[in-house]
């Protein structure tokens, strides 16, 4: 159990390993170096951390595994559904213009119908691209991890 408080009394830190028992080891900190002196770094050691090795299930391979299963699948999908509904919506306007009367108010009608048809085709065509290029961008993160390997 976890408090945000500690309790009253002796309490101490618990430090928490790995079952493996293989816990990197937490640097000591120094003292603080005296005003006017710079800190010396140890020998051999370098500005750039090394590059940590990933095991069978690392982090790349549960995303080139997600990109995979679900990903890119849904995200073709996502495209899939919204041009469906797209064409759905353009039929419907396109079903109302048949039901325009043969006079003024008919054609100011269908001139409506018309604008929201054109309104709703620039709307669709722009989710469209945006849907397409996120595919496009998971599409190439998958690439550029399966060549890694």
């Amino acid at each position: 159990m976890f408090q945000d408080a500690p309790c009253a009394g002796k309490g101490e830190e618990i430090v928490v390993r790995p079952a493996s028992g293989h816990a990197p080891v937490a640097p000591t900190p120094t003292a603080a170096a005296p005003a006017g002196t710079a800190a010396v770094a140890p020998a051999g050691a370098t500005a750039a951390a090394p590059q940590k090795k990933e095991g069978a299930f690392g982090e790349s391979w549960q995303r080139r595994t997600f990109l995979e299963n679900r990903g890119i699948p849904d995200a073709r999908a996502a495209l899939q559904a919204h041009r469906n509904a797209c064409d759905s919506k353009q039929r419907e306007l396109s079903s109302q213009k048949s039901r325009a009367n043969n006079n003024l108010a008919g054609a100011t009608w269908l001139q409506s119908i018309s604008t929201e048809m054109q309104a709703a085709a620039s709307i669709c065509e722009a989710k469209s691209r945006e849907l397409q290029g996120n595919l496009e961008g998971l599409e190439k993160e998958l690439r550029d991890l399966q060549a890694k390997q």
